[in-house]
């Protein structure tokens, strides 16, 4: 297995000419580079200038500066948790060293419906512990619907509703990079579906994502799959399904009807393309 040496910076879009001479902070050197592009790695050099990676490429060596040898290692950017519960110990440990330590450079917070508010103040507070990976938040639909009405096993009002679309508005406009439902968990589980999407509809008009721990993962995943996709394709919005996995031996196999509705729907989607349609949903399994 081939070591990965993560590098903590964003790479940059432009690469050092041939032949160029600068003095660098410090140069990797002998690597093989995966940017993230999507492109073939390659051998080459990363120079990193104060906390910014400035060139990549057959660099000429320059006097005085640290050279880090990456021979026989692949050099990659930092991955991205997509789905953390980091919130429950990133303010004991801001460098958040188990996480650093598996390459892992992006947290993401909020999952499952559940997440603080009002999102700017606790974004406010990660800014301020100057964590070494960087973070980002979901607005909980659990937490907005606790916020207006409690834990109330009913239906919202159509008062009720729009003030959490109000709320859901406000988290966006203070960085949410989406919506998270956790429709197994109270309260979300005492959700209809009708009001889920009302909440979709603001995050998918303001260009964020939903994603969502199902309703039901045991004999009715297929219809929790099917829900998901609805919140997805009504809220106009890239939907994800962050668990799918079967429960129960005795609903072991449903996994092909879900995956077969994945497909699907992500067909349907290209057909309203091609009759003038655009896709709304992603749902990505």
């Amino acid at each position: 297995m081939v070591p990965i040496l993560i590098l903590l910076l964003a790479f940059a879009f432009g690469q050092a000419l041939p032949g160029q001479t600068t003095e660098y902070d410090l140069v990797i050197t002998g690597g093989k580079i995966v940017d993230g592009s999507g492109g073939s790695w390659y051998y080459g050099d990363v120079a990193i200038q104060g906390d910014s990676i400035v060139a990549m490429g057959a660099l000429k060596p320059a006097a005085g500066v640290r050279r880090l040898d990456a021979h026989g290692m692949v050099v990659a950017p930092g991955f991205i948790d997509p789905h953390t519960h980091a919130r429950r110990g990133i303010f004991d440990d801001p460098f958040a060293l188990n996480y650093i330590r598996q390459g892992v450079t992006t947290l993401m917070e909020g999952p499952d419906g559940s997440s603080p508010l009002p999102i700017k103040d606790f974004l406010d507070k990660i800014a301020a512990l100057h964590t070494a990976p960087n973070f980002g938040t979901y607005a909980g639909q659990g937490s907005i619907r606790e916020s207006v009405m409690g834990l109330a096993d009913r239906n919202a009002t159509p008062e009720e509703i729009e003030k959490m679309r109000q709320i859901t508005r406000q988290a966006m406009l203070e960085g949410a990079f989406g919506l998270s439902t956790g429709l197994f968990y109270v309260p979300g589980h005492y959700t209809p579906t009708e009001e889920v999407v009302e909440l979709a509809k603001v995050v998918g008009a303001m260009g964020g994502m939903h994603t969502s721990h199902m309703r039901d993962e045991g004999a009715k995943v297929v219809d929790s799959v099917k829900e998901t996709i609805r919140i997805g394709e009504e809220g106009g919005l890239p939907t994800e399904i962050t668990h799918h996995k079967i429960m129960g031996r005795d609903n072991w196999g449903l996994s092909k009807d879900t995956l077969r509705l994945a497909r699907i729907s992500h067909t349907g989607f290209l057909s309203r393309e091609k009759w003038g349609g655009k896709p709304t949903s992603s749902p990505i399994i």
